[in-house]
């Protein structure tokens, strides 16, 4: 007969899903903050909008 096994508060047990408490905000995260911290995602993909029409006129070159 198996017996089933004594699980501890506070125990992990195999395939258990863990639950990781949320990160409070600083109180000076202005916004910023917020601009300086996403600007150069937002220049990234300013690039990429410039150089999309160029690409596509290589690519349509490319076929012919």
């Amino acid at each position: 007969m198996v017996m089933p096994r004594q699980i501890m508060p506070g125990q992990v047990v195999p395939g258990q899903l863990t639950a990781v408490p949320a990160t409070a905000v600083a109180a000076n995260f202005d916004i910023g903050t917020l601009l300086a911290s996403i600007m150069p995602l937002i220049m990234l993909i300013m690039v990429f909008m410039m150089l999309k029409p160029m690409l596509a006129g290589m690519a349509e070159t490319a076929k012919s």
